[in-house]
């Protein structure tokens, strides 16, 4: 299997840094294209973009700015021209599949909290979500004990 394109969905937690991590290495093997995606829900967007002086186009620059920090810090390796950096707003299982389904995506590469029974049912998992909804295949790393705590 030729991965030419990874997907890496973050919401900046200490999981998403570790499937940064995991991507650098594939990316290094393969030679793929990274893209780093975040999804904002409306709310979070609506909030973000309300307040004065902050239009939807500085919000997107802070978001990007804050994806090079998590690379540089977690997947330094990583070349800057195999990276492009993406932010989306919708609900986020369904627009991760979304963006990758039209994008062509190879392998989607996403950290997991690692909940089990009542939580995971409560809250709810985006990895989850990502799972059942799409056919491309989707790697889930799991953070180790330390990072639950």
């Amino acid at each position: 299997m030729q991965i030419q394109r990874i997907l890496v969905p973050t919401d900046f937690s200490p999981f998403s840094d570790l499937a940064l991590q995991v991507a650098a290495s594939l990316q290094a093997k393969f030679q793929s294209q990274v893209t780093v995606l975040h999804v904002l829900t409306p709310l979070e967007a609506e909030a973000l973009t309300s307040q004065p002086g902050n239009p939807w186009e500085n919000v997107v620059l802070k978001i990007q700015n804050d994806m090079l920090r998590e690379i540089e810090d977690n997947a330094p390796s990583l070349p800057q021209n195999m990276i492009r950096y993406e932010v989306i707003v919708g609900e986020p299982a369904e627009e991760i599949v979304r963006f990758a389904e039209e994008n062509k995506m190879d392998l989607i590469i996403m950290g997991t909290h690692g909940r089990t029974g009542l939580a995971s049912i409560l809250l709810g998992s985006v990895t989850i979500g990502v799972i059942k909804k799409t056919c491309i295949p989707v790697m889930v790393v799991k953070c180790p004990e330390r990072l639950k705590e």
